[in-house]
């Protein structure tokens, strides 16, 4: 069975959400595409897309019919799917929001299977679940709470329990006498991914309510701010699993537990539903 060419071109509309970025994702140009879907609009004599300046969305008609299209379209991919060949994946696109333990395992399972090429990327939700319905992305693994997709295209799972510490120099742990007294008169610094995680709400929060008004400073590289922590700039806060890199073990930095408000948070791997058994490998 394999699915025609304008079924694939409403397929790819319906889950991009604009012509533009499906013309991408399915190469062919938009002008091309808008003719395509009118085509199937008018053979049906119905409107499946809503158009605006924002993208478009579809009509009743049109949801009717992505979720008629999808099972077909997933029997295709399982039967696909079945033959070693297929299952041979070259190249693994992987989002993330941070650096986590649940992507940190992730990596350490693609070393090992060395046979699969890892390209990853750091994006806030909204853009990793649109880069995973345009194939942008095969998974991404974020900290923020499953959001219901009404077209039932996007399956997750819960992987693992995710936690930050903090950590500072032993100069400056020595100069303040506790957690509050370091995070009230040190800089604050950071990498960018923290501030994608729901811990970096709770933390700007709690400085907030405390009238903390210390300069942070985030930076894009985990290493500059290693550096910095290491040559008493500041303080910062990590996931736990970077505790795990001798990387980090090797600076001597000393290593706080966050007793100031609750921060243990579960990740979760989402991926589309169709290409579940060809992730298998790297979702369970």
């Amino acid at each position: 069975m394999i699915l025609s060419k304008k079924i694939k071109h409403f397929l790819s509309v319906a889950e991009c959400g604009s012509f533009k970025n499906a013309s991408k994702n399915i190469h062919i140009s938009p002008p091309a595409l808008c003719k395509s879907i009118a085509d199937i609009e008018d053979s049906l004599g119905f409107k499946l897309f809503n158009r605006s300046n924002a993208g478009v969305t579809l009509t009743e008609e049109g949801v009717s019919l992505y979720k008629y299209l999808l099972p077909i379209r997933d029997d295709v991919e399982s039967i696909k799917s079945s033959f070693p060949m297929a299952l041979t994946k070259k190249e693994i696109k992987v989002g993330t929001d941070s650096y986590n333990k649940s992507f940190n395992k992730l990596i350490i399972k693609i070393i090992e299977n060395g046979q699969v090429d890892l390209i990853s990327e750091m994006y806030h939700f909204d853009e990793h679940r649109s880069k995973l319905l345009s194939g942008e992305l095969d998974l991404f693994i974020s900290t923020h709470p499953p959001v219901e997709d009404k077209l039932e295209r996007i399956s997750c799972k819960i992987d693992d329990h995710e936690s930050e510490v903090f950590i500072a120099s032993g100069k400056l742990l020595d100069k303040n006498n506790s957690l509050i007294d370091l995070i009230c008169n040190e800089k604050m610094i950071l990498h960018s991914g923290i501030t994608k995680h729901p811990f970096f709400d709770e933390l700007l929060k709690y400085r907030k309510e405390n009238r903390i008004n210390t300069q942070v400073l985030v930076f894009p590289d985990i290493s500059h701010v290693i550096d910095f922590v290491f040559f008493d700039i500041g303080y910062s806060v990590v996931n736990k699993a970077i505790l795990d890199s001798n990387y980090l073990k090797n600076t001597g930095l000393r290593i706080i537990p966050n007793t100031l408000f609750s921060s243990e948070l579960s990740s979760y791997i989402y991926y589309l539903k169709r290409k579940e058994l060809e992730l298998l490998y790297y979702i369970n």
